[in-house]
């Protein structure tokens, strides 16, 4: 009876540790999702090819200077508001 006994208890043990380690494997997938700006308040988790398109188009049409270096994330930054939208 008492090798039955720790043979279960371990087996739930283990399987408890199993579950929980998924748990936080799952948080972390989703704070890898979120990517936080040096703003505060910007939160961006994707850029779509969409967006990509009218960022693009908006640049081209109002003739925004990008930095070398910088991409998408410096547009984030300074509008805010996201133009390219409207």
């Amino acid at each position: 009876m008492q090798v039955e006994s720790r043979l279960g208890a371990a087996y739930i043990t283990l399987l408890s540790l199993f579950f929980v380690g998924l748990l936080f494997i799952a948080v972390k997938n989703f704070n890898s999702d979120v990517v936080i700006l040096e703003s505060d308040t910007t939160k961006v988790k994707t850029i779509s090819s969409t967006e990509r398109t009218l960022i693009e188009y908006w640049v081209g049409e109002n003739n925004i200077e990008i930095p070398k270096g910088e991409g998408y994330r410096y547009l984030m930054r300074k509008y805010p508001h996201k133009p390219w939208i409207k």
